[in-house]
């Protein structure tokens, strides 16, 4: 209060930016790398929601008298190709780091594929057997009928 026993309300102006953002893609994890030059680490919050799957950053900091910056960022975090529960965040140098650890293979998924190769040479292996038995009957039908059409028959050889 001033001192007439008034309320001044200090009206803030915000000036609103997107900070650049560098994704770096690696074999065990990912890494967003975002610059947030002039905040201190209590000047923003790092929030992840499993169930929308995102990762919410946002701050603020005054720049001079009521002019403030602020931002506000979201990023996409698949739970089948991350393993949240261990993401990692870091700040220094200006430089917020979020280390996104990938999931690893289920033996699942192996066996899956296991499975379906077995299943597939076992298709084939009953394609070949029954091509091999088609082979044979065809095979004995002809002989059957050469034998019958070219051997003499017993009524003819008792004729001579």
């Amino acid at each position: 209060m001033d001192s007439n026993g008034e309320v001044v309300s200090i009206i803030r102006s915000y000036e609103d930016f997107m900070p650049y953002c560098k994704f770096q893609r690696e074999e065990q994890y990912d890494t967003y790398q975002i610059p947030l030059h002039g905040f201190k680490i209590a000047q923003f919050n790092v929030c992840l929601n499993d169930e929308k799957e995102t990762i919410k950053i946002e701050g603020q900091r005054p720049l001079d008298g009521t002019r403030w910056s602020r931002f506000r960022q979201e990023f996409k975090v698949p739970c089948h190709v991350y393993n949240t529960k261990d993401l990692h965040a870091r700040f220094g140098n200006g430089v917020l780091q979020i280390r996104l650890p990938k999931k690893k293979p289920s033996n699942d998924a192996s066996d899956s594929v296991v499975n379906k190769s077995l299943l597939l040479r076992l298709k084939t292996s009953k394609m070949a057997i029954l091509r091999i038995a088609v082979a044979v009957v065809v095979g004995v039908a002809v002989g059957g009928y050469v034998i019958f059409k070219c051997l003499p028959s017993k009524h003819a050889i008792e004729k001579h």
